[in-house]
């Protein structure tokens, strides 16, 4: 059997152009390179020229184009967009794992809409990192610091729930380290940042389908423990945005990748809309501050 680049296939390399961002590796952040070498680095990654790279690249930002006209031209979207509490010169920082980090996620969706709907005068970064947990984005705080967030949008969970081995499926984070860790970067947002923080559970993951998928690999994810994480992420924050409930409430067909652990662009779509809904409903400030003491 082939394996490596040379037996991937065409949706393979849409996949990975999809949630790899090499801008956003720590080293290559902490040491930019030229935005050229990263068309480089992808195409000798997946085995292919560069302009097959940007024709890859091309074709997922139509898609993210079509995802932002149909966001945009439902009126209660717009509206929705148009109401966020962010002022002008306000930086919104998302942190997270591929889920933000997606090409056509819920936070490069905002990120496109934002300037049509008349919000221009906010920045908005995407820290998203295929592949982070907890620990990695404690590791990399200083480039956090760095983008100088007036709000942060934290979603992380789902890689700390994934599982390595074939018979002892060894947890990448253990449950108590990631609830210290989330409240350890709760501290650090609200009090080394002084920065508004707006939790979000991890969604939901289909074991069944997961385990599917990954038959055959020394990998998987624990579907229990992100349902455990998402339940430490409320206790932080009770007024968090609980995805996951809402998920597991809607029903995740149609919401999951073949995989059971990424969303789909609809998926995706329902993540921003979950979003959207909570910072738009005002919360008292007694319990805005209790959430982060």
């Amino acid at each position: 059997m082939e394996t490596g680049v040379n037996a991937l296939t065409d949706p393979d390399r849409r996949q990975f152009l999809r949630y790899t961002r090499t801008e956003r590796w720590p080293m290559l952040e902490r040491h930019p390179i030229a935005g050229t070498v990263h068309r480089d680095l992808l195409a000798g990654m997946l085995a292919i020229s560069r302009e097959q790279v940007a024709r890859g690249l091309e074709a997922l930002q139509t898609e993210a184009s079509r995802a932002v006209t149909d966001l945009l031209g439902d009126t209660r979207a717009r509206a929705a967009i148009q109401g966020l509490p962010f002022s002008a010169g306000d930086r919104v920082v998302a942190v997270g794992d591929s889920i933000t980090a997606d090409r056509l996620g819920w936070f490069e969706t905002l990120t496109a809409a934002a300037g049509p709907a008349g919000l221009d005068q906010i920045s908005l970064i995407n820290l998203g990192l295929s592949g982070n947990t907890t620990a990695d984005v404690l590791e990399r705080f200083d480039l956090l610091e760095a983008a100088r967030p007036t709000r942060v949008l934290m979603m992380l969970g789902t890689n700390d729930a994934r599982r390595h081995g074939r018979r002892t499926g060894h947890r990448m984070v253990t449950g108590e380290e990631t609830e210290r860790n989330l409240r350890v970067l709760t501290g650090l947002v609200t009090g080394d940042l002084e920065a508004e923080l707006t939790l979000i559970t991890p969604p939901p993951v289909d074991g069944p389908v997961s385990a599917a998928y990954f038959a055959g690999l020394p990998l998987t994810w624990d579907a229990e423990a992100v349902a455990d994480i998402a339940a430490a992420v409320r206790s932080i924050d009770p007024g968090c945005v609980d995805l996951y409930a809402e998920m597991e409430s809607h029903g995740l067909e149609g919401l999951l990748e073949s995989d059971g652990v990424h969303p789909t662009p609809a998926g995706q779509q329902f993540i921003l809309s979950a979003v959207l809904r909570h910072l738009t409903t005002v919360r008292p400030a007694s319990e805005a501050g209790a959430a982060v003491s």
